[in-house]
């Protein structure tokens, strides 16, 4: 039985012939440029008959239809919720931008509460502490995601910080067993973003929705995983955490951790490049967007050498910088992973500094600002008492 796709006897006859190229060019518009060979025009005329009878062609054909007769609701769909975001837009930006200190009196209990909860749920209900992590950082991404679309500095959301937490969420709801996802989790958030509090001055100011949310993505993270190193019963955790159960990670293997968070930090690296330096440069350059290498060379380190350099070396020196910084705040990591005693005080570290940059906030911001407010007045009563005493001679 001969195949539907053979040439005909007759081929050997004057047939006429038809190009490949105009066939192809339906799928690539540029193909026609290319050269093309030449078959015989039955070839295709029986080719196409078989592509029209098929099931894939006729369900195909039926949903470009389907799409056609759809467009004119898909835009009415569209206009509607545009305009109901256009109307919840307005609220919000009075809420967090305008009249923001009604938002400040409520969210100063609800930082306190949070403060206590944690202790409270890492002390009595150990095994339901990443439910909250995850429930609270439900809550608060999306207000720092509108809140910085909003002053365009939402390219900071793809930092290596945010990446961490995603790692995080990733480990506990999806791949619990993975070994080295956990150590990885583990090594981000003890040591980047431990670190990371010191060197950016993460401040707890609990009435700032802003700084108590950088707060929570620096600290929570490893609050989660220690414990789930330290919190949990074993059995418990054998079901929950095997990854990070004894039997599993028993031990904590340096060159092992470096092969693994080097291949997270390149996955990162070369997503944020691609989808963020490369893809938006325009939009970098003329100001339109914010980024932390952006900021830092052009603001605390805008006299370094390195940022001197003609492009792209700087962006390659920030890398290089990055990824040693981070291989150096994980050495101790091993330190952590295996006592947990040393781990606590290191935590509670890092939330001393915390609250020690926040208290200097709130002494130099508030403090310096009631001064100069006072010494402003004095100077308003000073001349008017110069000039009450002109009057009076």
């Amino acid at each position: 039985m001969t195949d539907s796709f053979e040439l005909d006897s007759d081929e050997s006859k004057g047939t006429s012939r038809i190009s490949l190229a105009s066939w192809v060019e339906l799928l690539d518009p540029v193909s026609s440029t290319a050269q093309s060979y030449y078959l015989p025009r039955r070839y295709f005329s029986n080719a196409t008959q078989k592509l029209k009878i098929t099931k894939p062609r006729q369900k195909l054909a039926r949903l470009k239809t389907t799409a056609q007769d759809l467009t004119p609701q898909i835009e009415e769909f569209k206009k509607r919720a545009l305009g109901r975001l256009q109307a919840l837009d307005k609220p919000l930006e009075t809420l967090f931008f305008h009249n923001s200190s009604n938002l400040e009196k409520w969210f100063y209990p609800f930082t306190l509460f949070n403060i206590f909860a944690i202790g409270f749920i890492i002390g009595k209900y150990p095994e339901w502490f990443h439910v909250y992590y995850t429930a609270m950082l439900v809550l608060l991404m999306p207000v720092r995601y509108y809140t910085y679309y909003k002053t365009n500095s939402h390219y900071y959301m793809a930092d290596l910080c945010y990446y961490v937490n995603l790692m995080c969420l990733l480990f506990i709801w999806v791949l619990p067993q993975s070994v080295h996802l956990y150590q990885t989790c583990f090594a981000f958030t003890f040591g980047t973003l431990c670190f990371a509090v010191i060197t950016w001055r993460n401040s707890l100011v609990i009435h700032s929705v802003d700084k108590i949310t950088s707060c929570f993505i620096h600290i929570m993270p490893p609050l989660t995983m220690y414990t789930i190193r330290y919190g949990i019963d074993e059995h418990l955790k054998i079901k929950r955490f095997p990854a990070a159960s004894v039997l599993a990670s028993e031990k904590w293997n340096l060159k092992y951790n470096i092969f693994w968070t080097s291949i997270y930090y390149l996955v990162w690296q070369s997503a944020y490049h691609y989808f963020i330096t490369l893809r938006q440069s325009s939009k970098i350059k003329s100001g339109q967007r914010v980024t932390s290498f952006e900021y830092l060379t052009t603001h605390q380190f805008k006299n370094f050498w390195a940022v001197k350099l003609p492009d792209p070396w700087p962006m390659v020196c920030y890398i290089l910088i990055q990824y040693c910084y981070q291989l150096g705040t994980m050495i101790l990591c091993g330190i952590w992973f295996h006592h947990q005693k040393a781990a606590g005080a290191f935590l509670i570290f890092i939330y001393l500094c915390a609250a020690r940059n926040g208290a200097t906030y709130y002494i130099d911001h508030y403090g310096k600002k009631f001064e100069k407010e006072v010494t402003k007045l004095r100077m308003e009563v000073e001349d008017l008492q110069h000039q009450l005493d002109q009057k009076t001679s």
